[in-house]
Order: C-alpha cells, then structure tokens, then sequence
C-alpha cells in the first residue's frame, strides 16, 4: 500500500475512534445525570442532579407556570424575587435541605418561565445517614395580587 493510502486509513480510523469516543463521553455523561419532571394542569417542573466531579453536582430546576405573558410579567415586575426554589428533603417531614439561586425569569406568550442553578459537594445532598437519599425540588411562585403557589417535583432516589 502506498504513504497515500496509508494515511487515508489512519486519517478514517482516527475519526472513527473520536467519534466512538464521543458517544462513550456522552453515555457516560448521560449515566450521571438525574432527572424528574411533574406536570399539572397549570405548570411543569423538572428537578436535574448531574455529577460533574468525584465531589461535585450540577442541581437545576426549570419551571412553567401557564398564565397570560400581562399576568407573568406583573409578578415579575412586583418588588422582591417573583419565584423561588428548594432542593427537599423527603422524610417523616419535609426539610428544606438548601436554597437553589434564580439564573432567570422571563414572561413569555406560554406564561412565566424561571431556570435556577446552584453547584453543591456531595454532602449537601447526602440528607440521610443510610445512604439511601430522597430529594425533590419545591418552586414557589409569589403573586402578591393572589397568593402563592407551590409547585412540587417528584423525587430522586439516590445515595449521594
């Protein structure tokens, strides 16, 4: 085989193993990540821990809360912080285990839209001694024209 054909089958080699490396990287990725989502009638919200490192996780929580774009707007336009969230701890009672900083809020024609972001060691979710850990985000939403509304994910199950 000439130098041409031998570099024409390195070169399809080398990208044939980035690209199965890629996919390892992103299933790998994948198998790190935890997410659950609740719908209702009037909202979603999705709860996601995702380990990044021997001792650290991503934890965000992504809200919709149907209303008119004039209603989210107003809420997001009264004083203080229109939403907040929490990662819970699920036992005998409910703990607030730590708050999870607001990244955005916006109105849009679907309602009002909200994406919180905190990065934590692995301690902070470890919320039970047994190892056996059972967390679930809690997003309220402070309208003070009505009242305010809890919305509540479902919980992930998992020894942190």
């Amino acid at each position: 085989m000439d130098k041409q054909g031998v570099l024409q089958r390195l070169t399809r080699f080398g990208v044939m193993g980035l690209a199965a490396l890629g996919i390892m990287t992103v299933t790998a990725g994948a198998a790190e990540a935890k997410q659950t989502c609740s719908t209702g009638t009037n909202h979603t919200i999705c709860f996601t821990i995702t380990k990044v490192g021997s001792d650290t996780y991503d934890v965000s929580v992504g809200l919709d809360a149907k209303m008119s774009r004039a209603d989210a707007q107003n809420i997001i336009d009264q004083p203080g912080d229109p939403v907040d969230a929490w990662a819970m701890g699920a036992d005998w009672f409910d703990n607030a285990e730590f708050r999870i900083p607001i990244s955005w809020v916006r109105a849009t024609d679907n309602g009002l839209s909200a994406q919180f972001y905190i990065q934590v060691p692995y301690n902070a979710l470890d919320e039970d001694s047994d190892g056996g850990d059972e967390l679930y985000a809690r997003a309220r939403l402070f309208d003070t024209r009505t009242s305010t509304k809890t919305y509540k994910s479902k919980e992930l199950h998992s020894p942190f």
